[in-house]
């Protein structure tokens, strides 16, 4: 990753960092919206820019460029998160489970831990057993902070660790094309679906 990116990631992250709660979705002020403003114009770039290495589950290498070719579904979440992930998890299968007969293995979903200090690719490999997610078409990700934090920007996801360890996070669901570009969000927890299958209805092959 060049100097500039990693500049342009770092400033990003950091005008990123006013949090809601893991229970409260941000407010809805001049400073959030110009932040937004500012995601939308990094989201025009690919993810898959991001030349960041990270491990899956199974502790296999990963890069993000990996998943190029399949529209993919990304969260990010922690495992020890007791409210929110496990209700974006509910979301998440909800999606899932809307994909059109035969075309399940043209959508893959990907969960991004924001959590670098304990969630290992042991654990992921736990939380995604006890979650009941496939390991065919689930992939879960570990990666360094500064690997996270590029994620994080990328997406629109704000989050801040707390003095125990736990996270407050935005809640925002991507859909990503196949070349890594965003193509839709859903924002807040148990939202109404019906334009993220809509808009993987629209981008299948």
């Amino acid at each position: 990753m060049t100097d500039t990116m990693k500049h342009t990631i770092t400033i990003l992250f950091a005008l990123t960092l006013a949090l809601s709660s893991c229970k409260q979705e941000p407010a809805n002020n001049d400073s959030n919206q110009a932040t937004a403003a500012k995601v939308e114009d990094e989201a025009q770039e690919s993810l898959y820019l991001l030349d960041s290495e990270w491990l899956d589950q199974t502790g296999a290498p990963r890069t993000l460029a990996d998943f190029s070719g399949r529209l993919i579904v990304t969260a990010m979440i922690f495992t020890n998160c007791a409210f929110a992930c496990p209700r974006i998890i509910v979301d998440l299968k909800a999606i899932e489970a809307g994909i059109p007969k035969g075309r399940e293995q043209d959508v893959h979903f990907l969960l991004v831990s924001m959590d670098s200090a304990r969630d290992t690719p042991d654990v992921l490999t736990a939380f995604a057993e006890s979650q009941d997610l496939d390991p065919s078409n689930w992939t879960l990700l570990h990666g360094d902070e500064f690997a996270v934090r590029g994620v994080g920007a990328a997406l629109g996801v704000r989050y801040k660790k707390g003095l125990n360890g736990d996270f407050a996070h935005s809640n925002i669901i991507t859909l990503l094309g196949r070349d890594g570009v965003i193509l839709h969000q859903l924002e807040g927890l148990s939202a109404d679906a019906a334009a993220t299958h809509a808009a993987i209805r629209a981008n299948l092959p």
